[in-house]
């Protein structure tokens, strides 16, 4: 694939820049420390744990159609590699982008209610908790985050790098901060009560206000009303995937307690794993899109070898994870073990990269061949069930270390 710009042969290849789009995984680990601050309210506070998962889940869906649709129409010359005076398609995408933050939080903070009250972790009193945290905290971090990940785009794009390795585990990362630290937030303002949540409550109002102003306004442009339409039911599906990681995270509640560090690696494994699917399928979708590959086979032959450079590099960076985050959690929790969390990462990664590669490949060949956007739909499908098999991975992993006499 060529890209404008001048190019180094280190830089150019897929390695290379996996690498530098993994090594932003690292601040999702700082992602984890923020919510390991709560740690002695999690059995108390479920809900903590219940909508930590769907809202990271939300925020890759959602910034994925945001990157994903960025990277294709830098490459087929749609819009323009600046922030200011770009085409009228940047904007459209951009607006289509806080009505599905708004549409789908909304769905998975009812969704993760739900479930959560039927087995017993959430009582009717914290109804409007579920409802009104994730469109708060999901529209502080993208308001910050689309700037951000533009930014980065047309840096990467105007260097000659690939936009479709680097840009969304980029912003996955950097998002992972910007949603957890605005997660925190709003706990701080749930849990201090008062007129803290009346101020909760009013920052609620206003994005709706605006939200229904900006589709109100865009309501005739064809490509927002396809990006919403085809946005929103996936975000939705994944949302669903990403409240039952909730479920499962806090019925985990004791495990997470008993093994420090667990809550500050658990960020970097969903992303690191939501990230291999998402080099992988982005750049497929942009192949199909350029006509590079005609029909699944060959689209499975040309990604192997770059499934093995991926995963490469996925591995070592994983024993990176785990030793960053022993790292963080040792100096506030001096039980946590370096073994333990290094051995958690390696293991979760070697028992999940595959699926999440295959689930990346068909979901592009499907979402292409049945004349949807696949980037609309790939990297949300991707990060979905990457983090719901991360979040099975957690506890296997730590039996299989056990068997090994690890820990």
């Amino acid at each position: 694939m060529s890209h404008p710009g001048p190019k180094r042969p280190f830089f150019d290849s897929i390695p290379a820049q996996t690498l530098i789009a993994l090594s932003f995984n690292i601040i999702s680990l700082f992602a984890g420390g923020l919510i390991s601050i709560f740690a002695p309210r999690f059995q108390e506070a479920t809900w903590i744990l219940a909508l930590f998962p769907p809202i990271l889940t939300i925020r890759g869906g959602i910034g994925g159609i945001f990157s994903g649709n960025l990277a294709t129409m830098l490459h087929l010359g749609l819009i323009r590699p600046k922030i200011r005076d770009n085409t009228p398609v940047y904007m459209q995408l951009i607006s289509a982008i806080f009505v599905i933050t708004l549409v789908d939080t909304l769905a998975m903070g009812l969704f993760a209610f739900v479930l959560n009250m039927v087995f017993g972790q959430a009582t009717l009193a914290q109804l409007p908790v579920f409802l009104v945290v994730p469109p708060v905290a999901c529209f502080m971090a993208m308001a910050l985050s689309i700037p951000i990940t533009s930014v980065i785009a047309n840096i990467t794009f105007k260097k000659g790098l690939d936009p479709d390795i680097l840009v969304y585990p980029i912003l996955a990362s950097v998002n992972d901060i910007m949603v957890t630290a605005a997660f925190v937030v709003t706990i701080y303002l749930v849990l201090s009560g008062g007129a803290f949540t009346y101020l909760l409550v009013g920052i609620f109002i206003l994005i709706i206000g605006l939200t229904v102003m900006i589709y109100w306004r865009n309501r005739s442009v064809r490509f927002f009303y396809q990006t919403i339409e085809e946005g929103t039911t996936v975000v939705i599906v994944s949302s669903l995937f990403g409240s039952i990681n909730g479920f499962l995270l806090s019925s985990m509640s004791g495990a997470l307690l008993e093994y420090p560090g667990l809550v500050v690696l658990y960020p970097a494994l969903t992303n690191a794993l939501g990230n291999i699917g998402a080099i992988i399928g982005s750049t497929k979708t942009t192949s199909l899109a350029l006509g590079y590959v005609e029909n699944f086979k060959d689209e499975v032959k040309s990604a192997v070898a770059q499934i093995s450079q991926v995963e490469s590099v996925a591995f070592l960076m994983h024993v990176v994870f785990g030793a960053v985050a022993y790292l963080i959690t040792i100096p506030t929790l001096p039980g946590a073990s370096l073994s333990l969390l290094v051995g958690l990462a390696l293991v979760s990664n070697l028992s999940t990269f595959i699926f999440i590669a295959l689930i990346a490949l068909g979901a592009a060949h499907l979402a292409f061949r049945r004349g949807l956007n696949p980037d609309n739909v790939v990297i949300p499908v991707i990060t979905s069930l990457s983090d719901t098999l991360a979040t099975l991975s957690l506890l296997p992993s730590v039996s299989i270390l056990k068997i090994l006499g690890i820990i």
